[in-house]
């Protein structure tokens, strides 16, 4: 599982994509971290929680985080269900219902062959008047998707273990993944952003 973070404040959005811890003189590590944004430019990160951006160490902007809107906050987290535990879990649900076995067999003949994958999101971050509109992609071998789709994130659905979680994009695979590691990607057209993810077939 891999987790992406989008934060938009008074200049737009901000994806800190990698940090560089500094050193001190002495080893131990300085205060102050430097992280790079996915638009080039260069920001350090205060170990009290403020961002600025550094410009030469001179005419820095201060953000602090109490300035960014909650609404402006998004997480995405991707997660894949394999065939045979989807087909196990299926069986134990029904069995508990006392279902026939016949029924039991109808019902796992309908699993997709290569699992589920999930696009998800706490649901707190959904907020009315501020949707976003996604496409998802998954690849396999190739740079062609074997799967896209564009939806909006006040479409998505609360997961059947928590409401605090939903669901933005359920995706069933249909054939058996070719790779050990799947690539997906969530873009926003409207941001242009773009999240990209490794989901490990396990």
């Amino acid at each position: 599982m891999k987790l992406n973070v989008w934060v938009c404040g008074s200049v737009g959005f901000l994806w800190v994509v990698a940090m560089i811890l500094l050193l001190s003189a002495t080893g131990v590590f300085a205060e102050d971290m430097i992280a790079t944004a996915s638009n080039g430019s260069t920001v350090i990160l205060h170990d009290n929680g403020r961002w600025e951006y550094h410009q030469n160490n001179s005419k820095i902007r201060d953000v602090r985080p109490s300035a960014i809107p909650e609404d402006a906050k998004f997480q995405i987290t991707v997660q894949y269900e394999s065939a045979n535990k989807i087909k196990k879990d299926i069986r134990m649900m029904m069995d508990g219902e006392f279902a026939t076995e016949e029924e039991i067999r109808d019902s796992l003949r309908k699993v997709p062959k290569g699992g589920m994958v999930y696009f998800q999101v706490p649901t707190k971050q959904i907020k009315p008047g501020y949707t976003r509109e996604l496409t998802y992609y998954i690849y396999d071998k190739g740079k062609k998707p074997i799967f896209s789709q564009t939806a909006r994130d006040s479409e998505a659905k609360p997961t059947v273990e928590s409401s605090k979680v939903s669901n933005l994009m359920v995706v069933p695979l249909y054939a058996k993944p070719k790779s050990k590691v799947l690539k997906a990607k969530v873009v926003s057209e409207s941001a242009r952003q773009t999240l990209e993810f490794d989901i490990p077939i396990k």
